[in-house]
This record gives structure tokens, sequence and C-alpha cells, in this order.
């Protein structure tokens, strides 16, 4: 990857910045399972990025209308919330992020997480503490892998996606960030090294050690 004039970092949630995507799943299959709904992992798999009203529109339509989207929600928000205890940050997460804001790098967390996720985090991790702006669920009509929410945190941040990276552990969100323009790193905490490729990650990583902020030229 060429060295990039960084000025701005914008970071998932979800599997990038907290470890979490494996209590988003089992939460979701906790839900389905709660109704008599039958599913199988890969089907799960194929939402990791992507919001939960995504994932219950599709159940409700095309799997079981006999329970609201709302009512889905809230029984997913309950689980995920008995499973709260169990969260920790992405190894290497808060060394990385204390180097970037020692370059006073502009930050935003963008996620397809809702704001109640995101609160109930921050009350257990103090997590938005770390960032300049949070881009939520809620924020936007569109949700990864459509580009409109990193394109809000740019325009809100007053970014240029040629300085802008933006780092990702999902398809959907590799995806969304490729289409905003920006470089994206893609971080193998959810998916393997190739697939991340595959979807058009510029650097991959295993380790937040092993992206060398040194390596991009800063610009302020």
């Amino acid at each position: 990857m060429e060295k990039l004039q960084l000025k701005t970092i914008l970071f998932d949630m979800d599997g990038v910045v907290i470890d979490s995507e494996k209590l988003h799943l089992r939460a979701m299959g906790l839900t389905l399972e709660q109704h008599g709904i039958e599913y199988s992992q890969t089907f799960l798999n194929d939402y990791v990025g992507r919001s939960d009203e995504s994932f219950f529109r599709y159940v409700y339509e095309n799997m079981d209308n006999t329970h609201s989207l709302e009512e889905l929600l809230e029984e997913k928000n309950s689980f995920f919330e008995g499973l709260l205890n169990e969260m920790e940050y992405v190894k290497g997460f808060t060394d990385f992020i204390q180097k970037v804001k020692t370059m006073k790098l502009q930050t935003a967390l963008v996620t397809s997480s809702s704001l109640f996720t995101v609160r109930k985090v921050d009350t257990l991790l103090n997590l938005t503490s770390f960032f300049d702006l949070i881009i939520t669920e809620e924020d936007t009509q569109k949700h990864k892998p459509d580009p409109e929410p990193y394109l809000l945190a740019l325009e809100n941040l007053d970014a240029d996606h040629r300085s802008t990276l933006i780092i990702e552990d999902s398809i959907n969100g590799i995806v969304a960030g490729k289409a905003a323009g920006c470089r994206v790193a893609g971080l193998t905490t959810s998916f393997d090294a190739h697939t991340l490729q595959d979807a058009g990650a510029d650097c991959i990583i295993d380790d937040f050690s092993e992206l060398r902020i040194g390596f991009f030229r800063t610009v302020h």
C-alpha cells in the first residue's frame, strides 16, 4: 500500500474496537431459538458487519412473521445485555488508539450497531472517550455495505477521503469503506485474510501491532 498522508482514522466497533461479534451472533441466535426459528451459523455469519434491523427484517419477511420487528430487536438487545460481562477490547486496540491520539489524528467510531448497544458498551468500557465522533445505526437510512455511514463521518469531520484510513473486520464494512473512497485495513478478527483481501482491503493485519502508524505520513 502506498504511503498515505494520514489525517483521519475511522474505526468500525464490533470486531475492531471491542471483541463482540461472537456475542452479537449468540444473542441473535438465542432470539431465533426462543421462537423455534431454525437457522445455520452461515446465515448468522452473513450478517457480520450489518445492522440488527436488517437481520431481523429478513427474519420477519422470510422466516417467521409471527413476532414484530420491534419485539425481535428488543429480545436481541436483552440477550446481548446479558452477555456484556464477557466484553473486552480487541487485543492491541488501546495501545494503538493512544498512539493515534498522541499524533493528533481525527478519529470516529462508525458502527452498524444501535445507539443502545454503544451506550451499554460505553458504560462498561468508556469507549466513546477515544473518538471525536460517533456514528450509529440510527444516524443513517442506509447501512454497510452502503457507504453512507462512512460518508457521513467524513462530512461531519470535514475529512478528505484521500487522507483517511478505515479499519474494518467484515466484508460489508470493507465494501462500504472502499465505496466511500478510503483506504481500508482489514483486521482478521472475524474473517480470514483471503476473505478480507477479496472484499477489497488494501492491507491485512492480524493484530493492531502490525499496523505501523509510522508507515503513514501524517498531516495536520
